[in-house]
């Protein structure tokens, strides 16, 4: 049997007792997808799912680097029909990953609303000072 670490990773099962605690030694590596995403199992519930479960990562055959960089080109305003001819990828595909992205980001800005209280000037604020923040190579 494989040894549990102490590992980032938190069990996504809601009815687990260790359900989103990180840090406990409850998870192990079981294996890795075809994209090359690291597979990990809860040896409390049983559950095993992807390190990009509840990510916009998450059921995507690309891999990681290459949503990365259809994003960029998505976030610089290029259209959908050129991502698709630079990449070589299908223009469903684009759409798809464009459609996970935007419902992550709704996901994370209610987020900041509902749970936080914050007005949406606000989080319109924190933004702008993140995006002032990041390193620039």
């Amino acid at each position: 049997m494989r040894k549990a670490r102490k590992l980032d990773v938190a069990c996504p099962n809601k009815i687990c007792r260790t359900f989103n605690k990180i840090g406990l030694k409850n998870i192990i590596r079981k294996g890795k997808q075809q994209n090359g995403t690291i597979r990990y199992q809860c040896t409390d519930c049983k559950r095993t799912f992807a390190r990009t479960i509840n990510t916009p990562f998450f059921h995507k055959h690309l891999k990681k680097e290459e949503i990365i960089r259809i994003c960029k080109m998505l976030s610089e305003k290029t259209s959908f029909r050129a991502i698709a001819r630079i990449t070589d990828h299908h223009l469903d595909t684009i759409r798809a990953i464009a459609t996970a992205i935007a419902l992550h980001c709704k996901k994370f800005n209610e987020y900041f609303i509902k749970e936080l209280k914050l007005s949406p000037i606000e989080v319109d604020e924190m933004w702008s000072f993140v995006k002032k923040k990041k390193k620039i190579a």
